[in-house]
Formats: C-alpha cells, structure tokens, sequence
C-alpha cells in the first residue's frame, strides 16, 4: 500500500473524521486531505505524530513493513531469500515461522514467544 492509502485506512479504522484527527494529531484537515488524496507527502513531523497517536512505525506508514513489523520485500528481493536484515539468506519456511513468531509476540507478548523458544529447544 501507498502512504496516502495506509494514512486514510488508519484514521477511518478509528473511525475519525479528518477535521477530528487534525486536532488530535495538530495538523491541518485540509493538510490531512492532501495526505488522503496524495497531492501532498507528509513531512517528518507529521510522520512521527501518526506514527505516536495510531502506535505504528514510520516504516509502515511510509509502506516498507506490514503491520507487524514485517519488512515488505519487491517480488525479486523475495526470490532471493532475503531476510528481513537482508544479511542473510532465510528460507520460505523459516520465513512463514518468523512472521507466525512476530505476531504472537504483538499479540501476546514476549513471554509468549519465549515459550515458543523453550517448546522448539525441547525438540532439539
């Protein structure tokens, strides 16, 4: 998704008008339309006010990860094996159990994924 998609989607999923986001977040309503409709880009400023009031990483209101965290890859970076570092090289497996073991961890929290650990250490 594109910056002005993931800026819209967002605020709708609060169900926030514009005109109530823009006193929440200090910005402009017709600033935050321009964002909407992608005549304008938000400046850092206004990244890092979304990125607070809706508790997501400016890399994912810019596109570059999903909503978990995930760094989103081209269709060539994924054929690659390219790991979310992009240091290494990880397989499509390895790959489905980092997202799964990614989003427990936002769901449940640390703990959560540590039994995940110690379960597949006891399999070792």
């Amino acid at each position: 998704m594109k910056t002005f998609e993931i800026l819209k989607d967002l605020r709708l999923s609060e169900n926030l008008s514009q005109k109530a986001l823009s006193k929440k977040l200090n910005i402009g309503q017709s600033t935050i339309a321009q964002y909407e409709k992608n005549q304008r880009e938000p400046n850092t400023g206004s990244l890092i006010a979304y990125a607070k009031f809706f508790n997501v990483t400016i890399e994912y209101l810019l596109g570059l990860e999903d909503e978990y965290g995930n760094t989103l890859f081209t269709p060539e970076e994924k054929a690659a094996g390219l790991s979310a570092t992009k240091k290494m090289s990880i397989t499509p497996i390895e790959e489905d159990m980092l997202e799964v073991f990614r989003k427990v961890g936002k769901k449940h929290g640390e703990s959560a994924q540590q039994a995940i650990i110690t379960v597949a250490e006891k399999m070792l």
